[in-house]
């Protein structure tokens, strides 16, 4: 009999490579406008969510949030990213990757730059790493 993982202390590296990779599937999607792509990480359930730091900021689930997606990276042009201190924790078939989401692209002639906390959590989806949530928020301070 195998000892089970230790979802806790357990490093998971595989997994950790397999995250990693998939977050940079998903940029790769956001540069190539290739929506279909895009849609294909987001677990198609009523348990997936989304916060945005742009509109709409009211959680949203998975049809809203690839309506959005497409909507707004429809104008943009010239995207580039960086995914600064990345840190992916797998807990079992449960990972979590948190980062300092540093973007920029065109849109209307116009450079816009923009850094966001971020969080992602994936699950295992038949060997597939889904988006189950996702959370940008931006570099500022509350009142």
């Amino acid at each position: 009999m195998t000892t089970p993982a230790d979802i806790i202390h357990g490093l998971f590296e595989t997994e950790q490579r397999e995250v990693t990779a998939t977050l940079h599937g998903i940029m790769e999607a956001v540069q190539g406008k290739d929506f279909p792509r895009l849609a294909g990480y987001h677990l198609h359930s009523p348990k997936f969510t989304k916060f945005d730091d742009f509109e709409p900021l009211d959680r949203q689930d998975v049809a809203t949030a690839q309506q959005s997606e497409e909507e707004g990276l429809g104008g943009v042009e010239s995207f580039r990213y960086r995914l600064d201190d990345l840190k992916v924790d797998v807990f079992g078939s449960v990972a979590v990757a948190t980062f300092v989401f540093d973007y920029g692209f065109e849109a209307d002639g116009e450079p816009v730059s923009v850094r966001a906390r971020s969080t992602m959590v994936f699950v295992d989806d038949d060997g597939a790493w889904k988006i189950a949530h996702e959370h940008f928020s931006p570099f500022k301070a509350n009142p």
